[in-house]
């Protein structure tokens, strides 16, 4: 081969790259995982007197990029809304100073166009129509599992 020629392997494989094939080349997949590395990280707003689900939502979260505020009550949980900014929520079926239900008037009140995703200990079908009619977006059994709360999200993600 002189120097003029091409490489017909290299040719070969050139042209195999530029097809689309369905499938990510690494390069591709690196840039999509450096510019979400850029994006601000999603703020999650918990709202739990139940210290341990809160810890186990706060790593669950925290292991996928996502900061999280914890608040026990609904009263804290206004104070947080009017002068935070956030992606989601999550929120126990029953707090020391009401509900579920109160929370999503604060977010109605305060305009916030958000997912809330109801945690209970006892879920179960009735609970789940019940969140469902009064605006909330998902039931999920706490203490939480992560492949519950991923799915949550993903489909929180979807909706907006």
């Amino acid at each position: 081969m002189n120097g003029t020629e091409q490489n017909p392997t290299r040719r070969i494989f050139s042209n195999a790259s530029q097809r689309s094939t369905g499938f990510a080349t690494y390069e591709e997949e690196t840039d999509k995982y450096l510019a979400l590395k850029r994006e601000p990280r999603l703020q999650i707003l918990i709202v739990s007197d139940d210290a341990e689900n809160c810890v186990a939502l706060t790593i669950i979260l925290g292991r996928e990029g996502w900061d999280t505020v914890c608040t026990p009550s609904v009263s804290e949980c206004n104070k947080v809304l009017s002068v935070g900014s956030f992606d989601l929520v999550f929120c126990d079926r029953y707090l020391p100073d009401g509900s579920y239900r109160d929370v999503l008037a604060i977010m109605t009140t305060l305009k916030y166009h958000l997912s809330l995703v109801v945690t209970s200990r006892h879920a179960d079908w009735d609970q789940y129509l019940e969140v469902l009619r009064h605006g909330a977006f998902e039931l999920i059994v706490s203490p939480c599992r992560g492949s519950d709360v991923l799915w949550a999200l993903t489909q929180a993600d979807r909706r907006h």
